[in-house]
């Protein structure tokens, strides 16, 4: 293992990128990531969100055994193993969940176990941003050095990114996701409920609790829609102290269902959200293109 790798802790946002950036970092020759993304270490103990986590590890858990049996029959011995791997970094993550808050050194020894001559290990899992900021400070000094990594979506294209991915996962049988997530969309602008969606994209709390919890040169902030490209990702590479490595192909989120929204939906959007782009545009301004288009219409 080598004697001082860093460890990067992305703490979002939801919908912001970071299933890119993990796959980015995962193919990089500097970083090590394991098989399993977010591992949702502290948010389930801090949260006592145990039942939940067990829950979505069991069902992942059966689904990788299920590819992995079809992969046996169709005699793909590589998918085999990476299916294997898959299976056994969810059976380490659910050992450690089940050591609770005294998980934290098997948590550390898991990022970096097998780390090699490589530069930085690291843990994606967006839930992390809404953690108290006494925890997040506990986690800036839980290693030597530790590097927190946000990024920030245009605030509209989140939102309904958001939104699609809540209507897909709570749609009935035979509810059309379009109409779910409509709903969905009123319920959270006009009714102050599924007030979980804005919090993940709320910006400038996020923002101001990690500033206030990490020191100021382990903290990389930045835009999605350049981060992976260009000036972003020559930025977020020196912050982890890796190789640029070219980008294979455009990146993207993960965006389900694709649906639009109307005209009026983007504006109502583009109003309630309008403290966010105010707080990002004073802050890190100038903002990127799509942002400006969006920030238009308040």
């Amino acid at each position: 293992m080598n004697g001082n790798p860093a460890i990067m802790i992305c703490v979002g946002a939801t919908k912001a990128g970071t299933s890119s950036l993990y796959r980015y970092l995962h193919d990089h020759p500097d970083c090590h990531m394991r098989s399993i993304k977010e591992i949702h270490y502290f948010d389930t103990v801090d949260f006592d969100d145990y039942e939940h986590q067990f829950d979505v590890y069991a069902r992942l858990r059966a689904d990788l055994i299920g590819r992995q049996s079809t992969a046996r029959m169709n005699s793909n011995l590589w998918k085999v193993d990476n299916l294997q791997r898959q299976i056994d970094d969810v059976d380490e993550i659910v050992r450690i969940l089940k050591l609770g808050r005294e998980g934290v050194s098997d948590y550390l020894f898991y990022l970096l176990d097998g780390i090699g001559d490589k530069k930085i290990a690291g843990d994606i899992t967006p839930g992390y941003g809404l953690l108290t900021e006494e925890r997040l400070r506990e986690m800036a000094h839980m290693a030597p050095d530790v590097r927190f990594v946000f990024l920030m979506r245009d605030p509209v294209d989140r939102l309904w990114s958001h939104v699609r991915m809540q209507a897909t996962r709570q749609r009935q049988p035979g509810e059309e996701v379009a109409i779910k997530a409509r709903r969905i969309m009123n319920r959270t602008m006009k009714k102050g409920m599924e007030t979980h969606i804005p919090e993940r994209g709320d910006y400038a709390g996020i923002v101001e609790k990690l500033k206030r919890a990490v020191p100021e040169d382990k903290l990389f902030v930045g835009f999605t829609e350049d981060v992976l490209s260009g000036e972003g990702l020559s930025s977020l590479c020196a912050f982890l102290g890796i190789s640029e490595k070219p980008v294979d192909e455009e990146p993207h989120a993960h965006e389900g269902v694709h649906l639009k929204l109307t005209d009026k939906q983007r504006h109502e959007a583009a109003q309630f959200l309008a403290p966010q782009y105010a707080y990002v545009e004073k802050s890190f301004g100038p903002l990127p293109a799509r942002w400006q288009a969006n920030m238009a219409r308040i």
